[in-house]
């Protein structure tokens, strides 16, 4: 019989601990679904300001108290494919805006935006002109020769961003905030 104190010790500690587990599973899962999740950056549709296997913090809740604004960059989920694929892209172009590529440069509004972050001798391409609609934005990634964005499948639905980027987790030596942009 004096086993029988010691089990139950070990059985509170066990419920305890699986107590204490759940609960955190629970809080982690509230944080990711409704204010913060992280996104593997792949491929190089950013590069050269994010790069392949950055880790990004993604702030969910960010455009519950403000509007999405050009220059943000945001993981939105793909429009064309929305359950499954997510993407890391700059806004450049916001509900009502009209943004026209000709040669090479991006105009939004009649005028030339100035894109510090980008390599002086990139060029935008192809030539473009659309009126962004109400609820819509158009995106771009940064390495213009090599990604996917709206130039190939159209501005994306306010619905499909699911938050702006601020700052980058991973690797260490990258750490930090993401620069702002202000055009």
């Amino acid at each position: 019989m004096e086993g029988l104190p010691k089990l139950g010790r070990i059985a509170d500690l066990t419920f305890s601990l699986g107590r204490d587990v759940a609960l955190l599973a629970i809080f982690l899962a509230i944080i990711h679904t409704f204010i913060a999740t992280v996104f593997f950056v792949e491929g190089e549709s950013m590069a050269p300001n994010l790069t392949s296997d950055q880790v990004l913090l993604v702030h969910k809740l960010s455009y519950l108290a403000s509007a999405p604004t050009r220059g943000d960059i945001v993981v939105l989920r793909f429009p064309g494919d929305p359950e499954k694929r997510k993407f890391v892209k700059r806004i450049i172009g916001l509900p009502g805006d009209e943004v026209v590529i000709q040669d090479g440069e991006v105009y939004v509004n009649n005028e030339r935006i100035s894109e510090d972050y980008l390599p002086l001798e990139l060029k935008t391409l192809p030539a473009r002109r659309l009126k962004i609609a109400n609820d819509e934005y158009y995106l771009m990634g940064d390495n213009r020769r090599n990604s996917s964005d709206s130039r190939t499948w159209g501005p994306a639905r306010r619905r499909d961003l699911i938050g702006r980027t601020k700052f980058i987790i991973w690797p260490l030596p990258s750490a930090g905030f993401v620069p702002p942009v202000f055009y």
